[in-house]
């Protein structure tokens, strides 16, 4: 009996060190993975961030997208060299780089110029886009025609009188009574506005307008214009002697 409880005696410590060694292989293994998916991990990250250093390089540094064009859209009567000179893109420089804002608040120095966009088309091009004014009425100058847009803006003069622009009679240098002169150009139908020979104004509620026919109009304010506008039209087709008073477009006169 003594000698059989002893050899199991010595048969227990004999097992246990090689289940603990088996225990601490597993452990190895493990921790041995763990560092190689760090690694593969720390790998791909850095990948990454050369890629991504490499393409910020190649964008804003390198001469592969450089500036070499300048394309110019949307002129009528400027020339796309006056928008190029106006604008003064330096070519040579990494498309990435440059100012788009600044490249189309230069444009809108340009006093024939209402808006204008600056975009880049890779590879080479940066595309200028302007909007032009377009004249609703002119002011008889002893220089010329002074041009004038729908924001009552006089951006230029001209030799002579656009055609469709409706003449104003007022003051140039009184900025508010030109916008409000200029919204009631704007406002006119085309069959209203081949009849009109000339707006007038001396106030802001003095805007009257005389027809080619001798008629006049006492339109009051710029209120309301494109009432007036309509109100006017019909009121014509009555043939009236002398004159049309839509001052109140609601209740109006005819003479």
């Amino acid at each position: 009996m003594t000698a059989t409880a002893t050899a199991r005696s010595k048969s227990r410590p004999s097992s246990s060190p090689r289940r603990k060694t088996h225990r601490r292989s597993g452990r190895g293994k493990k921790h041995r993975r763990s560092w190689r998916a760090k690694a593969l991990a720390i790998t791909a990250v850095v990948l990454v961030l050369i890629l991504i250093g490499g393409s910020l390089w190649t964008i804003y540094f390198s001469t592969a997208f450089v500036t070499k064009r300048v394309n110019v859209v949307g002129t009528h009567h400027l020339t796309p060299t006056q928008v190029s000179f106006a604008v003064q893109i330096p070519l040579g420089v990494p498309l990435a780089r440059q100012k788009l804002d600044e490249i189309a608040k230069r444009a809108t120095t340009l006093s024939a110029v209402e808006s204008a966009t600056a975009t880049r088309d890779w590879p080479h091009t940066i595309t200028v886009t302007v909007v032009e004014r377009r004249p609703v009425l002119a002011l008889d100058q002893p220089d010329g025609y002074v041009v004038v847009d729908k924001f009552g803006v006089a951006y230029e003069t001209q030799t002579t009188l656009p055609a469709h622009v409706v003449l104003g009679v007022v003051d140039p240098a009184d900025t508010p009574l030109l916008h409000d002169v200029a919204t009631v150009a704007t406002a006119f139908p085309d069959k209203l506005r081949g009849k009109v020979g000339r707006i007038t104004a001396t106030s802001p509620d003095d805007i009257g307008l005389i027809l080619d026919s001798g008629r006049k109009v006492t339109w009051g304010s710029a209120a309301d214009s494109e009432l007036k506008a309509q109100v006017v039209t019909a009121l014509l087709k009555r043939k009236p002697k002398s004159s049309i008073d839509v001052s109140s477009p609601h209740n109006p006169a005819v003479r």
